[in-house]
C-alpha cells in the first residue's frame, strides 16, 4: 500500500469568530506553511479557497508571490475550485455553479493551474445534483469527509459519484478519521491504517493531517513524527502528497480494476448536523432573499441592456458577498452571533 499524507490547514474564515480575524489567521497559516517548507524540502500542502487567496494578494504581497513560487514547483497544490468551502445543500443551483465558475476563474488566471479535484473538508453533506455541476465544470475528482462512514456506509472510501443528468465523478472519503489531526496523533493515525491495509482493496490510499479549524495545519512536529514511523514500517510506502497526485494514483489504479467493480453512488450524500438547517432562520430567509433578487436583477437588466445595445451590467460585487455568505459555517447557522451581524 501507498499512503499519500495530505497535508491540510482548515481554515473556518468565520465560526467562532468574525471574517476579518478569520482571514487574517489564513494568512499568518499560510507563512507558517511556507517557512515549512523552506525547511522541509518533502513537505507539500494543499489549499483552496480563492477569497483567501484574493486577500493574502491584497494585504501581503510578498507572501502572494512565495504561494506562487510554490504552485509553479507542484508543491503547493491549489484545489477545490471555490470562493469558500461553502454549504452544499442549501444554495440554490446558480449560486453554486458561480462558486465554481467564479473560483476556479480566479485560480486559472493567478496560477495558471488546471483544477481536477473538488475538495469539501467539513460541508455538512451534499445534494444529490452536485456531481452534476462538479463535471460541468471540469472537475473530475471529489474529496470529502462528511457525512462518516458511520451515518452513510459505502462499500469503499473510493466510488463513482452519479449525479441525476449523468454527471460522473472519482468521489474519496478517507475510511479512517477526518481532515484533522491532534498534536501527538500521526504515529496512532498511520499504525490504524497500516492496520486497515491488511484488507483493503486498495493501493493507493489517502489521510489528511494538521491541526486546527483556525489556522495552524503541519507542524515541525508532526513532520518529524512521519519520518520517524516512515523509516519504523518500510512495509508501507508513506508519501507526504498533494490531491491531484493522489487522485491521478488512484485513478489510475480503479482503471485496471474489472468493469463493474468500483462501487456507484447516486444520491445526496446526507445527512449531517441536521440542526443546522434549522437554525438562523432569519440569516437564512435574508440569504435567500439576496439570491432571488440579485439573480432577476441581473436577468432584468441585461435584457435591457440587450435591446438598448449596451453592455450587460456587472453585478459581481453582489454575487461575490453571497457567495462568501453560502459559506458552510455562515449559511448553515453554525456561527456565533455577533459574526451574523457582520454577515
Amino acid at each position: 500500500m501507498k499512503l499519500h499524507l495530505l497535508p491540510n490547514s482548515h481554515i473556518d474564515p468565520v465560526w467562532l469568530w468574525d471574517w476579518r480575524e478569520g482571514l487574517q489567521e489564513g494568512l499568518i497559516t499560510c507563512r507558517t506553511l511556507l517557512d515549512l517548507m523552506d525547511r522541509n524540502p518533502e513537505l507539500a500542502v494543499i489549499r483552496g479557497e480563492a477569497a483567501l487567496y484574493r486577500h493574502i494578494e491584497d494585504e501581503d504581497p510578498t507572501t502572494f508571490r512565495r504561494i506562487r513560487r510554490r504552485v509553479a514547483e507542484g508543491r503547493w497544490d491549489v484545489v477545490g475550485g471555490t470562493g469558500v468551502q461553502m454549504d452544499t445543500n442549501l444554495p440554490a443551483t446558480e449560486t453554486m455553479i458561480r462558486q465554481y465558475r467564479e473560483g476556479l476563474a480566479y485560480f486559472n488566471r493567478t496560477f495558471d493551474q488546471p483544477i481536477r479535484a473538488g475538495w469539501a473538508a467539513d460541508s455538512f453533506g451534499h445534494s444529490a445534483g452536485l456531481p452534476d455541476i462538479l463535471a460541468m465544470v471540469g472537475l473530475r475528482y471529489y474529496a470529502f469527509t462528511r457525512p462518516e462512514a458511520e451515518v452513510l456506509p459505502i462499500a469503499q472510501p473510493v466510488f463513482h459519484w452519479i449525479g441525476p443528468a449523468g454527471g460522473r465523478v472519482l468521489a474519496y472519503r478517507p475510511p479512517l478519521a477526518a481532515y484533522l489531526t491532534e498534536r501527538d496523533e500521526i504515529p496512532r493515525r498511520l499504525d490504524q491504517y497500516r492496520e486497515w491495509a491488511r484488507t483493503a482493496r486498495l493501493d493507493n490510499i489517502a489521510t489528511f493531517w494538521g491541526l486546527g479549524n483556525h489556522g495552524s495545519g503541519p507542524t515541525q512536529g508532526q513532520i518529524d513524527a512521519i519520518r520517524a514511523w516512515a523509516e519504523a514500517h518500510p512495509d508501507i510506502r508513506v508519501k507526504i502528497s498533494t490531491l491531484h497526485g493522489f487522485f491521478d494514483a488512484l485513478g489510475r489504479e480503479v482503471r485496471r480494476w474489472p468493469r463493474g467493480a468500483l462501487p456507484e453512488f447516486r444520491g445526496e450524500l446526507n445527512f449531517v448536523l441536521r440542526g443546522c438547517y434549522t437554525s438562523a432562520a432569519v440569516f437564512k430567509r435574508l440569504f435567500r432573499k439576496a439570491e432571488a433578487q440579485i439573480s432577476r436583477a441581473e436577468t432584468t437588466a441585461t435584457v435591457i441592456a440587450a435591446a438598448q445595445g449596451r453592455p450587460p451590467p456587472r453585478l459581481e460585487g453582489c454575487w461575490s458577498d453571497l457567495l462568501f455568505n453560502s459559506f458552510h459555517d455562515i449559511l448553515p447557522g453554525s456561527s456565533i452571533e455577533r459574526a451574523y451581524e457582520d454577515q
